[in-house]
C-alpha cells in the first residue's frame, strides 16, 4: 500500500508544478521517498563531491576512525579566521556496550551471515525492545551523521515545546541551506507541523524555526549535546543541530542505535516517523501541500516502522530504520555508505533480515550496558512502548494478583449461584 501511494505521488509530481519552497534542497529536485537521502543536506550538485564508487565496504579493522572522522573533502568544516577546530572527543578506556564493541571490524554471532554487497563503513543491527546488539561493524568508529542527528533536536523539542504552539516562518528559515520542507516567510505553523517537517522531510527550515523557539542556535546546540551526554552517547558531538557538516561533528553507529532506541520509546516521535504523509500549510498566495515520509524502508516495506535519512558531501549517505518482523522489532544504523549496490534503506533491510536468525541471548553486546568479558549478554527487560502495560511481570504483587483475581471471580460466581439456588427453594 505504501509503495503504491509513493508511486502515485511521484506520478502526480510530474503533472502538478511544485509550489515555491516545497520540500526541496537548494538547486536540487523535489524531495520524495525515493530520492530524499540523495538531496538531503550539503550536497554538491556539480557531482565533484559525490562519494567515490565502492565495490565493497571499507576495511576498518585497524580502527582508522577511533578518534575522529576522516578528513573532509569539502570546505564544510572550515573554521572562521582566528578560531580553532574543536578538539576530538576523548576515547573512553572501556567501550560502551560490551567487550566486543572494541572491535573495529565486523562482529557477528554464530549463524549470521553478513550480506556481501554492503558498502557502509560502519553499521549496527539492534533489538529495539531488549537493547541487544545483534551485529556491528566499527561500532564506536567516529563518523559524520548528516541529518540522522536531527533526532536529538526532535526529542528536545518534543520535551520542551507545546505541540500546539504557533510559530511564524521567517526569511532566514525559508532560505536555509540544505533540504527544506517548505516553510515560507510569514507562514504560520504549529510545533507539531514543524516536527513532522523535520523528521519526515528532513527540513532544515523546520529545524531552524524549532531552534529559535528553544532559545536560539547556541542554546539549542547546548541542549542537544546535553541530551546526547545524558543518554550515554560518548562518541557524539552535534556541531549543528540540522546535520550540516561543521568542525567537530561526530557520532558512531553505537551512539545512533542508543539514541534512536530511546527515541522510538517516545510515542510522539514514533507516531511522526511512522506517518506516510501529512498536509503542510502554505503561506501568502501559496497553497498548502502534502509532505511525504522520505524513509524508503518505512515506505517500501510493509513491516517498516520509521527512522531517518541523511546525506552530506562529507558524511556521505547515512540512515536509521527499523521493521517489525513477526513481533521482533529490529533496527539498523548505516554510516558512510554509497549507493553502488543498493540504497541505504535497502542495505539496512538486508542487515535486519540477516539478523533474524540470531536468537535472544546470543547478541554481541548490549546498548547502554557496560563492558563484559564475553560478547554474549542476557536480554534486558523489554522497554515499555506505547500500548504496553507498565506492570512488571516479575513483580511479586502483580504476579499474585494475576492468580488471585481469577480465583476470586470464580468463588464469587459460585457463591452467587448458591444464593440463587437456595432462594428458589419453596
Amino acid at each position: 500500500m505504501r509503495t503504491t501511494l509513493v508511486a502515485a505521488a511521484a506520478a502526480l509530481s510530474l503533472l502538478i508544478p511544485l509550489a515555491p519552497g516545497t520540500a526541496t534542497a537548494q538547486g536540487n529536485p523535489p524531495v520524495t521517498a525515493e530520492n530524499a537521502d540523495r538531496v538531503d543536506g550539503h550536497e554538491d550538485t556539480s557531482g565533484t563531491a559525490t562519494p567515490a564508487p565502492r565495490e565493497s565496504a571499507p576495511d576498518t579493522d585497524g580502527c582508522p576512525y577511533e578518534v575522529s572522522p576522516s578528513p573532509a573533502h569539502t570546505t564544510s568544516e572550515a573554521v572562521a579566521p582566528g578560531a580553532q577546530t574543536p578538539a576530538a572527543l576523548a576515547v573512553p578506556e572501556v567501550p560502551a556496550g560490551g567487550a566486543k564493541m572494541s572491535n573495529c571490524g565486523v562482529t557477528v554471532p554464530a549463524g549470521m551471515e553478513v550480506p556481501a554487497d554492503l558498502t557502509a563503513s560502519a553499521w549496527m543491527v539492534f533489538d529495539l525492545d531488549s537493547g541487544e546488539i545483534l551485529a556491528a561493524k566499527d561500532p564506536h568508529g567516529r563518523y559524520r551523521p548528516a541529518s540522522i542527528i536531527k533526532v536529538l533536536l526532535a526529542l528536545v523539542a518534543i520535551d520542551e515545546l507545546d505541540p500546539a504552539r504557533v510559530v511564524t516562518g521567517t526569511r532566514e528559515a525559508a532560505e536555509i541551506e540544505g533540504s527544506r520542507v517548505g516553510v515560507g516567510e510569514g507562514g504560520v505553523y504549529t510545533v507539531d507541523q514543524l516536527l513532522h517537517g523535520l523528521l519526515m522531510a528532513s527540513g532544515n527550515d523546520a529545524a531552524y524555526l524549532l531552534a529559535q523557539e528553544l532559545g536560539g542556535d547556541e542554546r539549542t546546540l547546548d541542549k542537544v549535546n546535553s541530551l546526547a551526554r545524558d543518554l550515554g552517547a560518548e562518541d557524539t558531538r552535534a556541531a549543528t543541530y540540522s546535520g550540516l557538516d561543521a568542525a567537530g561533528m561526530s557520532t558512531s553507529a553505537y551512539d545512533m542505535a542508543l539514541i534512536y532506541r530511546r527515541a522510538w520509546q517516545n510515542p510522539t516521535f514514533a507516531e511522526i516517523v511512522g506517518t506516510d504523509h501529512v498536509d503542510f500549510p502554505g503561506w501568502g498566495d501559496n497553497e498548502g501541500f502534502q509532505v511525504w515520509n522520505d524513509n524508503g524502508l518505512f515506505m517500501n516495506d510493509p513491516d517498516g516502522i520509521g527512522g531517518k535519512t541523511g546525506y552530506t558531501d562529507d558524511a556521505h549517505h547515512t540512515f536509521v530504520g527499523a521493521v517489525n518482523r513477526d513481533g521482533r522489532r529490529r533496527g539498523a544504523v548505516i554510516l558512510d555508505t554509497t549507493v553502488d549496490h543498493g540504497r541505504p534503506w535497502e542495505q539496512a533491510r538486508k542487515l535486519i533480515d540477516a539478523s533474524l536468525v540470531v536468537p535472544t541471548g546470543s547478541a554481541v553486546g548490549q546498548l547502554g550496558g557496560p563492558a563484559a568479558d564475553t560478547g554474549t549478554v542476557s536480554a534486558a527487560p523489554p522497554a515499555t512502548v506505547p500500548g504496553d502495560s507498565p506492570d512488571s511481570p516479575t513483580d511479586p504483587l502483580t504476579g499474585a494478583m494475576r492468580i488471585i483475581l481469577p480465583i476470586a471471580a470464580v468463588v464469587l460466581l459460585l457463591l452467587a449461584a448458591l444464593v440463587w439456588t437456595f432462594r428458589r427453594r419453596p
